[in-house]
């Protein structure tokens, strides 16, 4: 049996049957994309990026404005493209759209930190956050208030060592194992790699026991969800922890997928609900489809700055 670097088995062993083919597990929902945006060159976004990246600990004053999927983002924390136990692969780093709140920021950062000292080696993924300034967001239909993004699985080379991400969001089958890709587009004959449930699970409970974000959903598929609870359970850990994750975890009522990746949610803060009139849950519009209109989002008051005291 293949075992990863800290000991514990993959999902499955390398000799269960292969993903069947798309569409014949879930019916996923395929997001129509939005009329093109301009979009920065990327080295533009990337200066960008580096003037504002966030650093664990530094203050910063975004609001989110709005719900996730009708909302915009005034003064954006960005996150760095690598850090303690992350990294935004291609083309996810090209798309720029890795700007959050503070408390998503240092949410991810924290997960990602806690993850790699418990089990050295693997790295996570970051995909889609939020537009700098937010509002919709092409291939989606939240991201937009600066409170969502989209983590990558953990994975398992067939060596049951830890698989560094790539250009794929691997979709994993019922036995564990993922041949295939559905995002950002389809491809079959991937690299080879098993859902790793030791350090998956790792992530969920460092998300669902930060105290400095508290965090309103995680999604993901009923396959995965099944999964990381039932190794919970399996590995002993606290009640009052596994009950969290089991109502923080569900699947998005308009699709049947992320069977490819965890997308989390943060909740509004006071600051964001006073400033910016956040909305926890989503704005309702007929037939779930997309928003795009423009949400006004006001940049936060700067604190008085003492005048200087005349020299004697």
């Amino acid at each position: 049996m293949i075992t990863s670097a800290h000991g514990d088995p993959p999902a499955v062993p390398p000799d269960d049957p292969d993903a069947l083919p798309p569409d014949a597990e879930d019916n996923n929902v395929v997001l129509p994309e939005p009329p093109a945006e301009p979009a920065a060159p990327p080295d533009t976004e990337a200066a960008n990026a580096s003037s504002t990246a966030a650093t664990p600990g530094q203050a910063h004053n975004s609001v989110s404005c709005g719900a996730a999927n009708r909302g915009a983002l005034s003064e954006a924390a960005t996150l760095p493209r690598s850090g303690p136990g992350f990294t935004t692969p291609e083309p996810w780093w090209s798309r720029g759209h890795r700007h959050g709140t503070d408390e998503l920021i240092g949410l991810i950062t924290r997960a990602a930190a806690l993850v790699d000292k418990q089990y050295p080696g693997g790295i996570l993924g970051v995909a889609d956050m939020s537009k700098r300034d937010g509002g919709a967001l092409a291939g989606h239909r939240s991201h937009q208030s600066g409170r969502d993004a989209d983590l990558i699985y953990y994975a398992l080379d067939p060596q049951g060592q830890p698989f560094t991400p790539d250009e794929h969001m691997a979709y994993y089958s019922y036995s564990g194992r993922a041949r295939y890709a559905k995002a950002p587009e389809f491809a079959r004959n991937i690299s080879e790699r098993y859902f790793d449930m030791a350090r998956n699970w790792a992530l969920v409970k460092a998300l669902v026991t930060d105290d400095q974000a508290p965090v309103e959903h995680i999604f993901v598929s009923d396959r995965i969800r099944t999964w990381l609870l039932r190794y919970a359970d399996g590995a002993g850990e606290p009640k009052e922890i596994i009950d969290r994750a089991r109502r923080l975890l569900k699947r998005p009522q308009d699709t049947g997928g992320h069977n490819d990746h965890m997308h989390i949610r943060v909740s509004c803060t006071a600051d964001d609900e006073a400033l910016g009139r956040c909305k926890n849950g989503i704005a309702r519009k007929r037939g779930h489809k997309k928003f795009y209109s423009r949400v006004r989002c006001p940049v936060p008051p700067r604190p008085a700055i003492p005048p200087v005291a005349a020299k004697q």
